[in-house]
């Protein structure tokens, strides 16, 4: 259900390319944003900050020096930073001749920041269009905060990545029990870059456990070693090989990925294909200035509320005009006896964007929302085609956009979903987004018996405006950085039962009513956390969850997930500007 983090990773740096290579940093992943404490002490121990006042402090590394490190993702002008000062702020700047863009953070706890990601920051004025020979520079500012770090970071002293130019097409199978991806890596005095600093990664989720394939990770890999392919017990499938090479003395190149029966290359062919290219390789295979090129990703702002690109907004237009369709004929996710036919529709309305898991692969859906009972009630479309796994998402990096405008989801609107063929109506389902929200985010509170727990405030109302049942709710703390303590998983839970907090024995997340039985405002308490654990919670992201039914297995149908602190509109680039434009039902 959590389709968020069903979002495709992409590797900072390897260490090596071959059966040695594992990732020295976490990156790109929503999860990303959050670093574990448990790698603190060793991460500070190896932090390579000037004190203030040292001679020659103010050194901007290109590439970076380990550990500090900084990843540009051009497709996406995305970038990721890691292994500088934890909790400092610094100017992030793309730099083409002069500066183009620039955007301003603050590292977490481990000293990681992305710029133009969901959980980071958003560049400044404008998202810049970053194209090859782009240095990306970070440096640290000179703030009280960070005057007030031990030891003082210089002020303009860090790293910086200069953008590579490496390009490539999707995989396609070549036949012969071989995929094949083409590609381009070029120096900029035009020789090609040396092989032994690029890869070729696919990467699919749907290796992992899909029929027919011998495939045991997210993703296969081709080098100038001949790359890796591994299966399910973590060694390399025998027969499978990831062969990079030159095109003669060209600086196009060819991967072939061989050895993979009829259903992997078909897993193959439906991932993402990426390029990854680096500055320079150190005496342990450390990758240092890596640029990784996604086939397929759009440019623009990453997350809602970031500036757009140089070319300006997408305008909002008119929806397209879903194919005609009876609201009627749609089964109504709040009724119990359509919970068979049902599949799991989430509807994230902080970020309008909605997630769709159950379809069968290959089927073309169509996504109508619409508000009220006017004559021209729909205020958003999208349409489709369900990939291989199953998951369709609209507004989200790797789904579709709305059409025409964005739409603000906001509770009461009707979210139909249903499948078309041959440009006709066929079946689907309709739910209604449920007002649930977060009032106030987690804080640390002492209860009149003098226990010091961390509470959430919020409020759930059904359609008429009357408090939701409690039981069709759940509150959620959200922080990667809970594997790392006693709890072991991201996530902590609060309901009417106990909640889950795992591995803290008598711990509790309990979800009361606040107020008589006629109030819509809820309060989740969270007990048996230490004082770290209660500082991740604050740190993390808060949840409120609320669904229209649930069966005697506990499944939930109708769901609606309020994320404290997110922000709407296009939620990838390319996608249009949010609008209020709405038009009639085709019937």
């Amino acid at each position: 259900m959590w389709s968020e983090m069903r979002a495709s990773v992409a590797e900072k740096y390897m260490k090596g390319s071959g059966n040695s290579a594992l990732p020295l940093t976490h990156c790109c992943q929503r999860s990303g944003r959050w670093a574990a404490l448990s790698g603190l002490a060793a991460l500070a121990a190896g932090l390579t900050i000037v004190v203030s006042g040292t001679a020659s402090a103010q050194v901007v590394s290109n590439p970076p020096l380990l550990p500090q490190d900084v990843t540009v993702f051009p497709e996406r002008d995305f970038t990721s930073i890691a292994g500088f000062a934890p909790n400092a702020d610094v100017l992030v700047q793309v730099r083409r001749g002069g500066v183009v863009s620039d955007a301003v953070g603050r590292t977490d706890v481990s000293g990681f920041l992305e710029v133009n990601h969901p959980g980071g920051v958003c560049w400044r004025n404008v998202t810049p269009d970053i194209v090859p020979a782009d240095v990306v520079r970070v440096t640290y500012r000179d703030t009280n905060n960070n005057r007030s770090l031990n030891p003082v970071p210089v002020k303009d002293s860090g790293a910086a990545t200069t953008t590579q130019n490496v390009t490539a097409t999707q995989a396609y199978d070549a036949g012969n029990n071989t995929v094949v991806v083409k590609g381009k890596a070029q120096l900029a005095n035009g020789t090609p870059i040396p092989l032994t600093r690029l890869e070729v990664r696919i990467v699919n989720p749907e290796f992992i456990g899909a029929p027919g394939s011998r495939i045991g990770k997210r993703d296969i890999r081709a080098d100038s070693a001949g790359g890796r392919i591994d299966g399910t017990n973590g060694n390399p499938i025998p027969g499978t090989r990831g062969a990079l090479a030159y095109d003669g003395t060209t600086s196009s190149f060819t991967a072939i990925f061989s050895g993979l029966n009829a259903d992997e290359r078909l897993l193959v062919v439906e991932g993402q294909t990426r390029v990854m290219g680096w500055q320079q390789t150190t005496a342990n295979g450390d990758r240092l200035g890596m640029t990784i090129y996604e086939v397929g990703a759009l440019g623009g702002p990453g997350i809602g509320g970031c500036p757009p690109g140089p070319n300006g907004v997408v305008p909002p237009q008119n929806p397209t005009s879903p194919v005609p369709y009876n609201p009627a004929y749609l089964l109504d996710a709040a009724v119990p006896a359509n919970q068979g036919s049902l599949k799991d529709v989430t509807v994230f309305p902080e970020r309008d964007f909605i997630s769709i898991d159950g379809f069968a692969a290959g089927s073309e859906l169509q996504v109508v929302v619409r508000r009220g009972n006017s004559n021209a009630p729909i205020i958003g479309t999208a349409r489709g085609i369900v990939g291989r796994g199953g998951l369709f998402e609209v507004n989200h990096p790797g789904g579709v956009c709305w059409t025409g405008q964005t739409p603000d989801i906001k509770p009461g609107d009707w979210i139909d979903v249903f499948k078309v063929y041959n440009m006709s109506f066929n079946s689907g389902q309709t739910q209604q987004v449920i007002d649930t929200r977060v009032a106030k985010a987690a804080f640390v509170t002492t209860l009149p018996t003098g226990e010091v727990v961390v509470r959430v405030n919020g409020t759930a109302k059904n359609s008429s405006g009357a408090p939701l049942a409690l039981a069709l709710t759940e509150q959620r703390i959200i922080n990667p950085d809970f594997n790392n303590t006693r709890i072991g998983r991201r996530d902590i839970r609060a309901d009417t039962t106990g909640g889950r907090v795992e591995n803290i024995p008598g711990a509790t997340g309990r979800l009361l009513r606040t107020g008589d039985a006629n109030s819509p405002d809820w309060r989740a308490i969270y007990t048996g956390l230490n004082a770290t654990e209660q500082q991740l919670a604050v740190a993390g992201q808060s949840r409120a969850m609320a669904w229209h039914s649930t069966n005697g297995n506990g499944d939930r149908f109708g769901m609606t997930i309020f994320e404290f602190g997110e922000v709407g509109g296009p939620g990838m680039g390319g996608c249009p500007a949010t609008g209020s434009a709405s038009i009639a039902i085709p019937w």
